[in-house]
């Protein structure tokens, strides 16, 4: 046996869904609220608010992620006797089925239910339904060949109304 198939017998024979699960849990709790923080195209109080849920919804999936595989595990029991295969079996479908409960509803209950009051104190100024403040724009002498507001913008080459080309919704 090389080393190579020595290191992956090793690895694959405590192969729980719950460790993919949590690594994945914990890099998204990590590389998410860094691309959040800096995207330079929101406002500054925008991205800190971004990151900040980010961080703390996995704060709260993470734990209830890891509750509900241990708890599906133990209830492997109830499914088939231990000892067996098939308890080894039960074992590892429980944990992926608690896993997949944690994500679908037990993570974005707890989210819903103790996100807000959480992000109200962490950043009480900022209100993330505020409407984003538009910046006016300069109005200007339209240059030659330009629309102007007045002007039907479907019609900008001046097709008869009567031709063909018009009734048939081709504009350019």
């Amino acid at each position: 046996m090389t080393f190579i198939h020595k290191l992956c017998e090793k690895l694959g024979e405590n192969n729980k869904p719950i460790y993919t699960v949590m690594a994945v849990a914990c890099g998204k709790g990590t590389v998410r609220p860094i691309l959040s923080i800096t995207d330079k195209k929101e406002a500054p109080d925008a991205r800190k608010y971004a990151a900040l849920r980010e961080l703390m919804t996995e704060f709260i999936g993470v734990p209830t992620t890891f509750a509900c595989g241990l708890i599906g595990e133990s209830l492997a029991g109830h499914i088939a006797k231990k000892g067996t295969q098939a308890y080894k079996n039960a074992r590892a479908f429980m944990s992926f089925l608690g896993i997949c409960t944690a994500a679908g509803y037990f993570v974005p209950k707890f989210c819903n239910l103790g996100m807000p009051p959480i992000m109200k104190k962490l950043m009480p100024d900022y209100d993330p339904n505020a409407a984003a403040v538009e910046k006016p724009s300069v109005s200007r002498k339209p240059a030659f060949g330009q629309i102007t507001p007045n002007q039907n913008y479907y019609n900008v080459y001046r097709v008869k109304s009567t031709s063909p080309f018009y009734r048939a919704g081709m504009r350019v």
